[in-house]
């Protein structure tokens, strides 16, 4: 194959010949595609992604995403990664290996995370990463409205589009400040009919409900609130547990702190991290 080093492509930006090289290989390797996300053109400086190319062809990739992220209270860099994917008869031939490496010289003492699935927990370790443990917030509530005036709203719903960037209430434990083209992606990919503006309280929440639990995944404020304030606005009926995609101590929670077992997505970081004992990375800013 030649020498793998020499063969690194990155690209930060909308590329529409390079975007079709990414697609395919995750096509293959992870059975979805990014097409519906790349329409709106939301590739920016802060997605990098080193692939390995030949023939016309992407043989592997890593993205990172530049993250500005809050870890009790102090503003860090850190890099987050995402999208690891080698052909399936070229895996094991370190091509990923040569990648991480190669991000690592650019961004050697950069704060860095991912979670990874169980099948390649030995692998991260190597690059300097440690898995550490992660939380379910959930609180026991009742939740049993019969009618509200929460309104559905379309992912790409203008108002939601700038409430996003104009957010500014964050967890002081574990938030992300700059991932909102992240943010839409899971909008798109995962949640789109679960998307409710509350006009009394000019929010936009991400929620959906399985049985007697209910998973808010987001809750989108450019002004304080607390949660009091929104169970009575959420259009929902039946509800005796909810469990946060986030750590809600800005909405005046104090959660029951769930374990999550160590095969269930483990979770790793590489550096001095200077993590609380409970916490919740933001589920709508994973890569």
């Amino acid at each position: 194959m030649g020498d793998i080093k020499n063969m690194i492509t990155v690209n930060n930006s909308n590329n529409p010949k390079y975007e079709a090289l990414f697609d395919d290989l995750i096509g293959e390797v992870f059975g979805f595609s990014f097409a519906p996300w790349f329409k709106f053109k939301l590739w920016d400086k802060n997605y990098e992604s080193y692939s390995i190319i030949k023939d016309k062809k992407m043989l592997a990739n890593v993205c990172i995403y530049k993250s500005k992220i809050i870890v009790q209270g102090e503003k860090v860099q850190t890099i987050r990664f995402g999208a690891v994917a080698t052909r399936k008869d070229l895996q094991g031939k370190g091509l990923s290996r040569c990648l991480i490496e190669h991000i690592f010289k650019i961004y050697p003492n950069t704060l860095a995370l991912l979670t990874a699935n169980s099948s390649v927990v030995n692998f991260y370790p190597r690059f300097g990463f440690r898995q550490v443990p992660t939380f379910k917030p959930e609180i026991d509530i009742l939740i049993d409205n019969d009618s509200t005036k929460a309104i559905k709203l379309e992912f790409d719903d203008p108002f939601l589009m700038k409430l996003l960037y104009s957010r500014n209430c964050y967890s002081n434990i574990v938030d992300c400040l700059n991932t909102q083209s992240i943010q839409i992606f899971h909008l798109l990919m995962e949640y789109q009919n679960d998307i409710y503006y509350l006009p009394n309280l000019e929010v936009v929440v991400v929620a959906k409900q399985d049985g007697n639990r209910l998973f808010l995944a987001d809750v989108v404020s450019n002004k304080h609130i607390i949660f009091e304030q929104i169970t009575s606005e959420l259009p929902f009926a039946g509800v005796e547990i909810v469990e946060f995609g986030f750590s809600p101590d800005w909405l005046g929670v104090s959660p029951t702190w769930i374990p999550v077992k160590s095969n269930d997505d483990p979770f790793f970081i590489r550096g001095d991290w200077n993590l609380p004992a409970n916490y919740c990375f933001p589920i709508m800013s994973e890569t």
